[in-house]
C-alpha cells in the first residue's frame, strides 16, 4: 500500500512510499481514503520527523470495514476523519470510530477533508465566547483554513465580523463568507472599527503590539467583558 512518508533526500521530506496496510483495533474503522487536507502543522512536522515517518490528520473517504466492536459507521458509509495518530496521507487508514463522521450527500469528499483540524479548531475558538449576536469579531489571519471558517462561524452567530488580512486579494471572497469590514492593516486600523466582544488571532506575534488592543497581547481570542469595560482572556 501507498502512503506519503518522510524522506530526506525528497523535496519538502516528503515522498510517496511503500507501507504496511492498517491493522485496526476493534474499536478501528478502515477507510478508503478519497480525499486528505494539508495542514501549515503536517508540513511543519515532516521537518523534524525521521525518515519513513507518516503526517496526516485529515481524511475523508468510504469505510471498507467497519469496526469489529460494532461502534461507528456501516460499510460502504462515507466518512470524515481525524486520525490522532497523523498518518492519514495514505491509500487506506484505519480510524477511530470516535473520530468519524458521516459526511452528507451535498458535501464533497473534498470539503470535508478540510473541516477537522481547521473547523474544529475554528469552532473550539469561537465557542470561548458567548453572547455574539450583535457583537463585533475581530478575525486575524482571516484568509488562512482556520480564519475562513471562524468569519463563518461568526457570522452565523450572528456577529458583525471584521476580516484582517495580509492583503485586499481575498476582500471579495471574504465579503461572501459574511465579513462585514475587510482589511490589510494591523494597528489604529485595528482598533477604529472595535470594540470587539471577540478577537480571534490567527497570526500572533506582533500584530496586537501594534494595537489591536491598545498593546495588550492575545494570544488566542479576548473577550471583552462590556460591564468591565476591559479585555478577559
Amino acid at each position: 500500500m501507498q502512503a506519503v512518508v518522510v524522506d530526506s533526500n525528497a523535496p519538502g521530506r516528503l515522498a510517496l512510499g511503500e507501507v504496511e496496510p492498517p491493522s485496526p483495533d476493534r474499536n478501528e474503522a478502515i477507510v478508503r481514503v478519497r480525499s486528505f487536507s494539508l495542514n501549515r502543522g503536517e508540513v511543519g512536522f515532516a521537518q523534524a520527523k525521521p525518515a519513513g515517518a507518516r503526517i496526516g490528520w485529515d481524511v475523508a473517504g468510504v469505510v471498507e470495514q467497519p469496526a469489529r466492536d460494532g461502534s461507528g459507521p456501516s460499510a460502504a458509509s462515507r466518512v470524515v476523519g481525524f486520525l490522532p495518530a497523523a498518518n492519514g496521507w495514505a491509500e487506506a487508514v484505519a480510524v477511530p470510530t470516535g473520530y468519524l463522521a458521516a459526511i452528507p450527500d451535498e458535501v464533497s469528499d473534498r470539503d470535508a477533508a478540510a473541516l477537522p483540524v481547521a473547523g474544529l479548531t475554528a469552532l473550539y475558538g469561537i465557542e470561548r465566547a458567548n453572547r455574539l449576536l450583535g457583537a463585533r469579531v475581530l478575525v486575524t489571519g482571516a484568509s488562512g483554513g482556520v480564519g475562513l471558517f471562524a468569519c463563518q462561524l461568526a457570522k452565523l452567530m450572528g456577529a458583525h465580523v471584521v476580516a484582517q488580512v495580509r492583503n485586499d486579494a481575498s476582500q471579495d471572497a471574504l465579503a461572501r463568507l459574511g465579513a462585514e469590514v475587510v482589511i490589510d492593516a494591523t494597528g489604529e486600523e485595528l482598533r477604529k472599527h472595535g470594540p470587539y466582544r471577540l478577537i480571534f488571532d490567527g497570526v500572533g506575534g506582533s500584530i496586537f503590539l501594534k494595537g489591536a488592543f491598545e498593546g495588550r497581547p492575545c494570544s488566542m481570542w479576548c473577550e471583552r467583558d462590556p460591564d468591565a469595560g476591559s479585555p478577559s482572556h
